[in-house]
């Protein structure tokens, strides 16, 4: 995302009567050099690009609505409402994210009152639209569906008996992305043993590995 792209992108004032940045389709893959916008945005449309985290934002006071459908976002970063202290609207349907623990930097947006997710694997997960209903007391519309009063009562129900905590550990081990090997922290005696072996190992190759080992400080579970 070039300054110069953001400079020749199509920006108009929007049936709301909000000056949007239309920067569709450019298979832009992270976000930069927003600051060019200078802040005169309450809208930007990201939409059909290739982007995998929402991050990167300098701070932009005016911007109230986020668009980042049909992308492949995993992440959000966090602290966004700070940066983005007037940020109402993310639409984001049609992307990756896949577990509650990647909701939690929405969390940090305390302003939202419209979300979109539909599309994304978390959206198929039971209790999600109590958990952001609960999270978020801002929250009006999520995806494209009015919160009603007594979604709020079933949510706050519903969380007053769910240890979160809990639903999180069991949400975690249901969720297996392949490639990816699940791992903890090494226990003390483990630590030693590793030391042990640095100091018997035969040759760099092996005694590299262990280092490495001791250093990430985790094993596979």
């Amino acid at each position: 995302l070039t300054a110069e792209l953001i400079r020749s992108a199509q920006a108009c004032m929007n049936p709301l009567g909000e000056r949007e940045l239309n920067l569709r389709g450019y298979k832009i893959p992270t976000i930069e050099n927003l600051g060019v916008t200078q802040d005169h945005y309450q809208v930007l449309d990201f939409t059909d690009n290739e982007l995998e985290h929402v991050a990167h934002f300098p701070v932009l006071k005016r911007l109230e609505t986020l668009i980042f459908n049909n992308n492949k976002v995993t992440q959000v970063a966090r602290g966004l409402g700070t940066l983005l202290p007037k940020l109402q609207n993310l639409i984001m349907s049609n992307n990756k994210l896949a577990s509650f623990d990647d909701l939690k930097p929405l969390f940090d947006i305390p302003n939202l009152v419209r979300i979109s997710l539909a599309g994304n694997p978390v959206a198929a997960k039971k209790h999600y639209r109590y958990y952001l209903i609960h999270r978020l007391p801002k929250l009006r519309v999520l995806d494209f569906k009015k919160v009603k009063p007594q979604e709020r009562e079933a949510a706050m129900k519903v969380f007053g008996k769910v240890d979160e905590k809990k639903m999180m550990e069991e949400e975690e081990e249901k969720t297996f992305i392949p490639g990816v090997i699940k791992k903890r922290a090494m226990t003390a005696e483990e630590r030693a043993k590793i030391q042990e072996a640095i100091k018997n190992a035969t040759t760099l190759e092996e005694m590299d590995k262990l280092e490495q080992l001791l250093r990430a400080g985790k094993v596979p579970v």
